[in-house]
């Protein structure tokens, strides 16, 4: 064992189960498991690692993957949107209304 860099516990509380999933293949393909405690979300996900050399290699390459991914997500979605619905799904351009009193 490592006494300069010890394995320590470290939690992620990812924003939704494709992020799960590419965190999950990623610690598997560096050789860490990710783990839940009993009574857990879905979302958060627990590794025991090496927090310098997991941030260098997983948690790197995990931001890289899901920057690309969400933009993929955010294409085909604006695709679907425009091509599929013929509308443009705008939401900032939404009509304002009063609350009733």
């Amino acid at each position: 064992m490592d006494h300069a860099h010890p394995d320590i516990e470290l939690q992620y509380s990812l924003p939704d189960v494709w992020s799960v999933r590419i965190f999950v293949a990623l610690c598997r393909k560096h050789m860490v498991r990710p783990y839940r405690y009993p009574r857990q979300r879905r979302t958060p996900l627990i590794v025991r690692t090496r927090q310098i050399s997991f941030g260098r290699t997983v948690a790197t390459e995990f931001r890289a993957l899901y920057r690309e991914s969400t933009a993929y997500f955010e294409a085909t979605v604006n695709h679907l949107i425009a091509d599929a619905m013929k509308s443009d799904g705008d939401d900032e351009a939404l009509e304002r209304r009063q609350l009733p009193r």
